[in-house]
C-alpha cells in the first residue's frame, strides 16, 4: 500500500475542495457566509474527504506491491528544502514588526505587496457575511468574477475566529507538502524540482519573469495553492481510469468529477490547460492501446464525452463557473494571438536568445540533454531490455507536452503577459515528469548506480540557480520587508469603520494597500493594476470617481451613477486629491472621524 504522505495529500485536496464547494452552495442559498455555515462545511468536507481517500486506496493499483517506492535521498532533500522555504515565507507572509514607520504589518515578498491585500480584501469581505454572490470589493459595479475559491476556503476559518496569519500559514504549508507528494507521483524528484526549484539562469530574487515559480507564483498567487494539487489529482488518477489502464470505484470517480467541476472556482486558466492535457493524454493512451483508426477515434470520443462519469459530474458546474468568470464570455477578447509574447520586442534574435537563457537556462538544457541520453540508452545501449511500447508512449506524451507549451507561447489567456506563465507551467511540469519517470526506470535496473549519479548531477545543473534564489530570499528579511499597513493606520481606520455596514460602497483612493482592503471593505474602484489584469474596463468609472473626489460639475450625479454610499477621506486620498476643502465636504454629513481618517455619508445614493 502506498504511504501516508500520499494519503495526506489526497485528503487535503478533497477536504479543501469539498469545504469550499459546500460553503459556496450554502452561502448562496442562505444569502451569505456565517460561522454556522463555515462549521457545517468543514465537518461535511472532512467526512467526504475520508470517504474519498478510502475509495482511492481501495484499488488494485494503490494496493499493489510494485506501486510502493521508497523515497530517494534526492527526493527527501528537495522535500525538506522546499518545506523549510515554505515555512519561512508563509510565516513571514504578514507578520507585525517594528520598522521606521512604527509597529506595522509587513510582508517579505515584493510581489505580495499588491496581491496579499487583494486576497485579504476578498477573504474578509466573504467572512463578513455579505450577500452571495458577493460584489467585487475592488469594482463594486459588478459581482466578483475572479476565481475566489481559495479566498472562500480561508474565509471559513476567518469567520470561525482563527487568526488570519495563522490559517494562511497552515494552509500554505499543507498545500506545499501535498503538491510535492503529488509531483513525486507524477515524475519523482524531477517533477518536484521542475516546479519548486525552477530558476532559469537568474540567481537574484527581484526578477520575476520566469525565474522561480516558488517565489513569484507559489507564495503570492493563492489560486495556485489549489490549482496545482487539483490538476495533479486529475492527471494522476482520472487519466488512467479514462484510458482503461486502471479502474476506480464509482465513489472515487464521482469525487474526481466534483473536483473537476469546481476547478474554475479556484483557477480558471489551470482548469482550461489541465482539461486539455487530460483530453490529449487520455486520447494517446486509448488510441495507442487499441487502434489509431477512425473507428478507434470514434470509440474514444464516445467514451470520453458520453460514458465519462467524471465529466458528467463536471460539465454543468464547470461551464456555469466559466460562464460567470468570463461575464457570459464577454471577456473573450483577452484570449488573443501574440508571437512569443514574453520575449523582448527589440533586439532581434540575440535579445530573444538572451531572454530564453535568462528564463530557462540550465533547466531547459538539462531537460534536452538528459532526454536525448535516456532515448539513446533505451534505443542503443539497452536495446535488448528496452520496452518499445513504453518508449513510444513516453515520446508521444512528450510531443503533446511540447506542442501545448509551444501553443501557449503564441496564445495569451490573460491581459498581463506574465500571468500566462501560469499556463505554461503545466506542460513544463509534464515534460520534466516524463523525464523523471524514465530516469527512475533506468535507475531501477542499473546495479552500477550510474543513472542515479547522472540524475543527481543533472538536478544540480538544472536547478541550482532556482535553489540559490530561494535560499537568498530569506536572508536578512528585516532589511527587505515592505510595509503593508501601520498599526496606527489600522487602529484609526477601525475606529471610523466601526458602525459602517459591511455592504457600504466607498469612494476612496485606488492604492493597492489601502486600509479598506485590510477590513474587507468595498470600494467603487480598487487598484487599477488588478482591474486591468482581470480584464475589466474601468475607464468610465475612473473618470466618474475623479469627478466626485475633486467636486467637479455634476459630482452628485456621478456619485449616484456609481452607487457610492460613503466617502473615505484619509491620508492616501489627501495625497492624491489634495487636502484642501472639497464641495462634497460641505454637502455630505461627516459621520466618523479619528485623526486624519474621516468618513462622509452619501445618503442620496441609496
Amino acid at each position: 500500500m502506498k504511504g501516508k504522505a500520499l494519503s495526506f495529500a489526497v485528503f487535503f485536496v478533497a477536504h479543501s475542495v469539498s469545504a469550499t464547494a459546500a460553503a459556496f452552495l450554502l452561502a448562496w442559498i442562505f444569502g451569505g457566509l456565517t460561522p454556522l455555515i463555515s462549521a457545517v462545511s468543514i465537518v461535511f468536507s472532512l467526512l467526504r474527504a475520508r470517504r474519498f481517500v478510502r475509495a482511492i486506496r481501495n484499488t488494485l493499483e494503490w494496493r499493489a506491491t510494485e506501486s510502493v517506492r521508497r523515497w530517494t535521498v534526492s527526493e527527501v532533500l528537495v522535500l525538506t528544502f522546499v518545506v523549510f522555504a515554505a515555512f519561512k515565507h508563509f510565516m513571514w507572509l504578514m507578520p507585525t514588526m517594528s520598522v521606521s514607520a512604527g509597529p506595522s504589518i509587513v510582508t517579505l515578498s515584493p510581489t505580495n505587496y499588491g496581491d496579499l491585500p487583494l486576497h485579504l480584501n476578498y477573504i474578509r469581505e466573504l467572512a463578513s457575511g455579505v450577500e452571495f454572490l458577493p460584489v467585487n470589493p475592488g469594482f463594486a459595479v459588478e459581482p466578483l468574477r475572479y476565481p475566489f475559491g481559495p479566498d472562500l476556503y480561508s474565509a471559513l476559518w476567518e469567520s470561525l475566529g482563527l487568526q488570519t496569519s495563522g490559517h494562511l500559514f497552515l494552509v500554505g504549508l499543507m498545500a506545499t507538502v501535498s503538491s510535492l507528494v503529488l509531483l513525486r507521483e507524477l515524475g519523482g524528484v524531477w517533477a518536484m524540482a521542475a516546479f519548486f526549484l525552477a530558476g532559469g539562469a537568474v540567481a537574484g530574487v527581484t526578477e520575476v519573469d520566469w525565474k522561480s515559480f516558488f517565489l513569484s507564483i507559489w507564495i503570492t498567487q493563492r489560486g495556485m495553492l489549489w490549482a496545482l494539487p487539483i490538476g495533479l489529482m486529475l492527471i494522476l488518477y482520472l487519466r488512467p481510469h479514462l484510458s482503461g489502464t486502471s479502474r476506480l470505484p464509482q465513489r472515487a470517480v464521482a469525487g474526481l468529477g466534483r473536483m473537476w467541476a469546481v476547478f474554475p472556482l479556484f483557477h480558471a486558466h489551470s482548469f482550461v490547460i489541465v482539461s486539455m492535457i487530460l483530453f490529449f493524454l487520455t486520447w494517446r493512451d486509448f488510441g495507442f492501446k487499441r487502434t489509431e483508426t477512425s473507428r478507434g477515434t470514434s470509440m474514444f470520443f464516445r467514451r470520453f464525452f458520453l460514458q465519462n462519469r467524471a465529466l458528467a459530474w463536471a460539465i454543468v458546474p464547470a461551464s456555469l463557473l466559466i460562464f460567470h468568470t468570463s461575464a457570459a464570455f464577454s471577456k473573450a477578447s483577452i484570449v488573443r494571438w501574440r508571437w512569443f509574447w514574453l520575449m523582448p520586442e527589440a533586439g532581434g534574435i540575440s535579445a530573444g536568445l538572451g531572454w530564453f537563457w535568462k528564463n530557462f537556462g540550465n533547466s531547459l538544457g538539462a531537460l534536452l540533454l538528459l532526454s536525448f541520453g535516456v532515448f539513446a540508452a533505451k534505443r542503443v545501449w539497452l536495446k535488448d531490455k528496452a520496452e518499445p511500447t513504453q518508449t513510444k508512449s513516453s515520446w508521444i506524451e512528450a510531443v503533446i507536452a511540447v506542442a501545448l507549451f509551444t501553443t501557449f507561447f503564441f496564445v495569451m489567456l490573460a491581459p498581463w503577459e506574465w500571468d500566462n506563465v501560469k499556463v505554461l507551467l503545466w506542460p513544463w511540469i509534464l515534460m520534466f515528469g516524463i523525464l523523471g519517470r524514465n530516469l527512475l526506470l533506468l535507475e531501477e535496473g542499473d546495479r552500477t548506480k550510474l543513472w542515479s549519479v547522472i540524475s543527481a548531477l543533472g538536478l544540480v545543473v538544472a536547478f541550482h540557480q532556482g535553489t540559490m534564489a530561494i535560499a537568498k530570499s530569506w536572508e536578512k528579511p528585516q532589511d527587505r520587508v515592505l510595509v503593508l499597513w501601520t498599526v496606527e493606520q489600522i487602529a484609526n481606520a477601525q475606529a471610523v469603520l466601526g458602525r459602517i455596514p459591511a455592504k457600504a460602497v466607498f469612494a476612496a483612493a485606488q492604492t493597492p494597500t489601502h486600509v479598506l482592503t485590510y477590513f474587507g471593505r468595498i470600494r467603487i474602484l480598487g487598484y487599477a493594476g488588478h482591474l486591468w489584469s482581470h480584464g475589466l474596463d474601468y475607464s468610465h468609472q475612473e473618470a466618474e470617481l475623479e469627478n466626485v473626489m475633486t467636486g467637479g460639475d455634476g459630482w452628485i450625479e456621478s456619485a449616484k451613477r456609481l452607487g457610492i454610499t460613503h466617502v473615505y477621506w484619509g491620508p492616501e486620498e489627501k495625497t492624491k486629491w489634495g487636502d484642501g476643502p472639497k464641495p462634497w465636504q460641505e454637502r455630505l454629513p461627516r459621520i466618523a472621524g479619528v485623526a486624519d481618517h474621516e468618513i462622509y455619508e452619501f445618503k442620496e445614493a441609496r
